[in-house]
């Protein structure tokens, strides 16, 4: 009698669980906020939450979008990550492709601070969320949808 294995197969089709990838850069440390306040972000000033923090749309916490974990990519905060594909993670696609919505927005509580010929430095701060905006604070701050993930199958 022949033998015959079997092999789980599962496959993951990320293109169908999310709109696309939000790759963004809340700001780059140094940068000045180009927004007429005079503030800048020392290098390694943000931390936030191991579980990351709430990205909402114009700071609405009514409003939430999705949950990511930032990271700091050559001195710049970024997000990375799919958006969920909810009513919400399908608007802020169609809303960052249509050019509605171009960049984010840090939601930060200052720790600590010093003011140097009128420039607010922030040399720590914990950052509690971010807003997907239409006219961010900083001028290096921009958003985009990425490709939807490939098709892919796995053999266990």
């Amino acid at each position: 009698m022949d033998e015959i294995r079997c092999a789980v197969e599962v496959r993951a089709d990320d293109s169908m669980a999310s709109p696309g990838r939000l790759f963004g850069t809340l700001l780059r440390y140094g940068e000045r906020a180009a927004g007429g306040r005079s503030e800048v972000f020392e290098p390694g000033a943000l931390e936030w939450p191991a579980t990351g923090i709430v990205v909402n749309r114009q700071h609405q916490r009514r409003s939430p979008i999705m949950r990511v974990v930032p990271e700091v990519r050559d001195g710049a905060v970024v997000v990375d990550a799919p958006l969920p594909d909810t009513a919400a993670g399908r608007d802020a696609a169609r809303e960052i492709r249509d050019g509605l919505m171009v960049g984010l927005s840090v939601e930060f509580r200052a720790a600590l601070q010093s003011y140097t010929a009128g420039v607010r430095r922030i040399k720590r701060a914990v950052l509690s969320g971010a807003g997907l905006v239409h006219n961010p604070e900083y001028a290096g701050s921009r958003v985009e949808v990425r490709a939807k993930g490939k098709r892919r199958r796995v053999w266990l």
